[in-house]
Parts: C-alpha cells; structure tokens; sequence
C-alpha cells in the first residue's frame, strides 16, 4: 500500500470532520467515516482500505445541505491496520467530479469550520 508520502501535493485544503460515507466497490457496499475532506477529496477511516488505483462510487450528506452527494473516486494512498500504531488505518480518496451545486456546498459546509483547516 502507498503512503501519506508518496501521494499528490494537495490543492485544496482539508478540514477535519466527520462525515458518514457509503461507498461501493466490486461487488462490496461498505459504510465508514471520513476524519477530513475538501472539495478535492477526502480521507476514509477504515480498517479495509482498498488498493491504491482503485476507483469506486462514494456517497455522503453533509449537515445544512439536503441533497446526498454521489461521485466517483480514487484511492490515491491507504495506510492498513498493521501501522495503526504510527497512523490512523484508512484511505486518501480524490474525487474524480462533484457538480457546481455539490462544490458549493462542500465549500460553505467546511468554511464553517474555520481555523480547523490544515494543509
């Protein structure tokens, strides 16, 4: 598996929240949570993280924003359970497109979270 490292420099900031996310792959449905996201993507916790390369539909509802946002991603880079200890187990996801009207809410749902942003 890839690492924190080893991914693309981000281009938007990320915010920590957390965010119910059901997403599917192959022939699995599986729900975990996000620890941040951004417009750009999102980091999912889970003890299974897919492959790097992998691409999936994902979905999630954030607060004040009635419309559930359905997208397609990739996991740019995962950490598995076994590095628990050094890092939290989970997945780097991009987005591959959110719609103009899922940008804008994502973006005015996070800037509410003001000074928790991080690089």
């Amino acid at each position: 598996m890839g690492s924190p490292a080893a991914a693309e420099a981000r281009q938007d900031a990320r915010v920590n929240c957390r965010v119910m996310v059901e997403y599917e792959c192959v022939k699995d449905f599986l729900v975990d949570y996000c620890a941040n996201m951004s417009v750009g993507g999102m980091f999912i916790q889970t003890e299974r993280p897919l492959e790097p390369g992998t691409r999936f539909k994902l979905r999630f509802k954030i607060p004040e924003h009635e419309e559930l946002i359905e997208t397609t991603g990739e996991v740019r880079w995962a950490v598995g359970a076994e590095a628990s200890g050094k890092m939290t187990p989970g997945m780097g996801i991009r987005f591959d497109h959110l719609d103009d009207n899922a940008v804008a809410a994502v973006d005015q749902w996070l800037s509410s979270w003001g000074d928790e942003e991080y690089p």
